[in-house]
C-alpha cells in the first residue's frame, strides 16, 4: 500500500479486522504471519490502535483509499479485501496499477453476486489491471491470478462472466500453495491461538 494516499472521506475501519488477520507482515519491527490474527486484535478492532506500529498506520484497503468502492465493499461485510496492486502488472497496461480482490469470505459466493461480476467486467472493460485471489493457510502465499485474460473477454461478450469467475476460483483452489518465508525476526504479533 502507498503512504500518504488520501482516504475516503466518511469511512472507518469500525470493527473490521480483516487487515489484521490476513496479511502476513514481514518487517524490522514487527512480523505476523498470514492468516493469524495480531495479538492486537479485538473483536472490536486494534487494542492498541492509537500506538499501533507504523506498517498499520501506513496500511489501508482500497475500501479507505479509492472511492470507486461502495460502503458495501467493507472487507467484513462484503468478504472481498480489495487492496491497490502495484505488482505483476504485465506490458501493454497505460495504468501502473491495479486493483486485487482477496475472497476472504464466502468466495464462491462472492463471484456469484451480481456486484462483484459488474465490477470485474467495468474494471476489464476499462482496461485495469485486476487480480483474484484466495489467501493461502496460515503462514502461506496467496494465490493470484489475472482477470484481464481473453477467456475473460470471451466470456464477457457470451455473457458467462460468472463461469470464467468460478473457473478462476477453481485454478485458485488447486494452486501449490508455498510458505511464507519471513526475513525479519524479534517482534512476532502472530496470535499463537488462532
Amino acid at each position: 500500500m502507498w503512504d500518504g494516499m488520501a482516504l475516503v472521506a466518511g469511512r472507518d475501519c469500525g470493527d473490521c479486522t480483516v487487515c489484521c488477520v490476513v496479511p502476513r507482515i514481514d518487517k524490522p519491527e514487527i512480523q505476523k504471519a498470514s492468516g493469524a490474527a495480531c495479538k492486537n486484535c479485538t473483536a472490536g478492532g486494534c487494542a492498541i490502535y492509537e500506538t499501533r506500529y507504523p506498517v498499520c498506520r501506513s496500511f489501508y484497503c482500497a475500501w479507505r483509499t479509492v472511492d470507486i468502492f461502495g460502503p458495501e465493499w467493507r472487507p467484513d461485510k462484503s468478504g472481498v479485501l480489495a487492496y491497490v496492486e502495484t505488482e505483476g502488472i504485465a506490458d501493454g497496461f497505460d495504468l501502473g496499477t491495479g486493483i486485487g480482490l482477496m475472497l476472504v469470505g464466502n468466495p464462491l459466493k462472492t463471484v456469484r453476486q451480481r456486484w462483484f461480476q459488474d465490477f470485474v467486467v467495468t474494471g476489464v472493460t476499462n482496461s485495469v489491471p485486476l487480480f483474484l485471489s484466495l489467501p493461502g493457510p496460515r503462514g502461506y502465499q496467496a494465490a493470484t491470478v489475472s482477470l484481464n485474460t481473453q477467456q475473460m473477454l470471451d466470456a464477457m461478450a457470451r455473457g458467462l462472466v460468472k463461469d470464467a469467475l468460478e473457473a478462476a476460483l477453481k485454478i485458485l483452489r488447486g494452486w501449490d500453495f508455498t510458505p511464507a518465508v519471513m526475513t525479519h525476526t524479534g517482534n512476532d504479533v502472530s496470535d499463537r491461538d488462532g
